[in-house]
């Protein structure tokens, strides 16, 4: 982990961007507005990168490489790409190959198994999905070609059935007819939550595909071979050896016809098809399902709730309400087996839930009219869930509009103290001079002053007024020390270069190359401690490209339009500021970002989801 926070500070072109500074310029180069001749420089250096991209060492960097290479090289030369593809799968195999066999009692040697293991798995995800976007078919011959089998007669990679799915989804754009089969295959083995994925983007884009795949899930359902389970399930002492037996069968993938439904996995399912019954209704399409077969799915998770040995509220509260309207009965049974002390919990769970699908695709005024017509009882818990939502939404001026109307504010309670923290930013994005002035008066630090301010200055530049711009932006350089010392005044740096590059391309050119050489050095220092203490990040003296590629998108959740403005100014000294790290793996990589800005079209979004899922990752660690 030591080594993963060091890289964080300064890998790749991530360095040009940072987490602090998600501003977006207001007058940059869009994704699609790049120019024809800035295109074609771009596509020469593509078309060097395929030459480095067989340049390194280790098997995974060479895969790796050629998988974004060949992502990117696809529209202007397909062929080309399906080489460095058929490269990747061949190189693949043969690490796939090469996996050593498990040793009994011997600890280091099966690290070593599961660490290369690790990144033949990865490496295949990622070969996969990729491939999948530009040829289903090749994926698909891809995907079976790296199979194995275990001595068992399993598949030696125990995902396979979400990967199958997962490439469904992508084929399902091309080839909806395909995509369907492959569900209705992964189907017989169980359900699965990519399998509700894969039916949203069949039904996208062939609804009547989309409505059988819903049915056949639905009479999977209600198949009798098929057991319908819940994790409380295993809590009962007299059905341990049963529902370890059950348990069993949906490790391995339900192998065998009568597979085990998770009740998660059936609520799940219906959210699914409520979501699309709601688009269809908008399209004045027919529902997927009709209400009578929803209603008897309800029917069968209630008759499960019923006789299960133990119920928590939290289990209960998204479908009781369905439970509540069809099933009376049983509702009363559930509520007479989960108790009167839990039924507070229970109730509010609802109540939070019937809110939250109230208050869906609401403006911030028509939520607060929702609001005050509630009992003045309740009103403060829903501004409270209101301003919540708002928060995570990015909606930062509506959450503290809403926390403003509390009452009784809860006694420990960071939420107040989270929007106040993200106010000044979410106010400089919005451009309001005045509000911002009053709040730059409070805040203490210079690199909280710089955030402000070149997030500022951008908001403005795009409304036009480039002179009240580089005067804010002059007052940010001013503020900052000249000194780099530790993180936050990189991240004044990364900011200044942000702002920089839409006002002043040459100042923001100026920050960056005056720091490569104490960008290198830490560089060369983490290097230096992940081989010290054998983390693994650097091997054969070849760093791995998988870390450079995490790290950078880390660090740099708007790198792409940085890159793409300053590739705009000049071309020429961007690729020669990547080319200024010492390290070549660093260079590649950073040489391979600015193609990709100016090349797919989809650069920001991707960006925006690798920073998301690794913020996930994080998060789950």
């Amino acid at each position: 982990m030591i080594i993963k926070k060091f890289f964080v500070l300064v890998i790749c072109f991530g360095l040009f961007g940072n987490a602090f500074a998600q501003t977006t310029p207001k007058n940059p180069a869009s994704t699609r507005d790049v120019s024809p001749e800035l295109k074609e420089k771009a596509l020469s250096l593509l078309n060097n990168l395929v030459r480095e991209s067989e340049q390194f060492s280790l098997p995974l960097n060479r895969i790796s490489a050629r998988i974004n290479v060949a992502d990117l090289l696809w529209e202007s030369n397909e062929k080309q790409a399906r080489t460095l593809f058929q490269n990747a799968v061949a190189e693949l195999n043969t690490m796939l190959g090469q996996i050593p066999s498990e040793v009994p009692e011997a600890e280091e040697e099966n690290y070593e198994r599961y660490a290369i293991l690790n990144d033949v798995k990865n490496l295949r995800n990622e070969l996969l999905v990729t491939l999948a976007a530009h040829d289903p078919k090749f994926a698909l011959e891809a995907l079976q070609a790296l199979s194995r089998k275990n001595a068992d007669g399993l598949n030696f990679f125990e995902d396979d059935q979400a990967l199958e799915l997962s490439l469904a989804a992508e084929i399902a754009a091309k080839d909806p007819k395909q995509a369907y089969e492959i569900a209705k295959k992964n189907l017989e083995n169980g359900l699965n939550y990519n399998l509700f994925s894969a039916l949203e983007d069949i039904y996208k884009k062939d609804t009547e595909l989309g409505t059988k795949l819903a049915q056949d899930i639905s009479s999977k359902i209600k198949n009798k071979d098929s057991a319908i389970s819940s994790p409380y399930d295993y809590t009962s002492n007299s059905n341990k050896m049963m529902n370890s037996s059950a348990m069993n069968t949906a490790t391995v993938g339900s192998q065998r016809a009568g597979s085990v439904i998770n009740v998660w996995e059936v609520q799940s399912f219906l959210d699914t098809i409520k979501k699309l019954n709601r688009q269809a209704a908008k399209d004045k399409k027919p529902n997927l399902l009709t209400d009578n077969e929803i209603k008897e799915l309800i029917g069968i998770l209630a008759q499960k709730y019923v006789r299960q040995p133990y119920l928590s509220s939290y289990e209960v509260s998204k479908i009781m309400p369905e439970i509540t309207k069809y099933f009376p009965v049983q509702a009363q049974a559930i509520k007479n087996k989960i108790g009167q002390a839990e039924m507070t919990t229970l109730n509010n769970l609802m109540n939070g839930q019937a809110f939250q699908i109230e208050i869906e695709d609401k403006s911030a005024d028509e939520i607060l009219q929702i609001i005050e017509k509630k009992p003045v009882a309740e009103r403060d818990e829903l501004y409270r869930e209101a301003a919540q939502k708002a928060f995570t939404d990015g909606a930062v001026q509506d959450a503290k509009k809403f926390y403003g109307r509390i009452k009784t504010k809860r006694e420990y309670d960071y939420l107040d103290k989270q929007i106040d923290t993200a106010l000044p930013l979410a106010l400089a994005e919005k451009g309001d001079l005045s509000e911002v002035r009053q709040t730059l008066a409070k805040l203490k630090s210079p690199e909280e002053r710089i955030e402000i301010l070149t997030a500022l200055a951008l908001t403005v530049a795009k409304g036009g007024d480039r002179k009240t711009a580089s005067n804010l932006l002059d007052e940010a350089r001013s503020t900052y020390s000249g000194r780099m010392k530790n993180r936050k005044n990189l991240a004044s740096i990364l900011q200044l270069a942000q702002a920089s590059a839409v006002l002043t391309p040459d100042q923001s050119f100026s920050f960056l190359e005056s720091n490569i050489n104490y960008f290198n050095d830490i560089i060369s220092a983490a290097i230096l401690l992940s081989e010290f203490n054998d983390y693994g990040t650097v091997k054969d003296d070849e760093l791995r490209l998988d870390t450079v590629e995490a790290e950078s998108y880390r660090n740099a959740p708007k790198a792409v339009q940085l890159i793409k403005n300053l590739a705009a100014a000049d071309f020429e000294k961007t690729v020669g500021l990547a080319g200024k790290f010492s390290r070549s793996e660093v260079g590649f990589f950073s040489r391979y970002r600015i193609a990709e800005a100016l090349l797919d079209p989809n650069a920001e979004e991707n960006e925006k989801n690798f920073q998301s899922n690794l913020s996930e990752e994080q998060y789950d660690h």
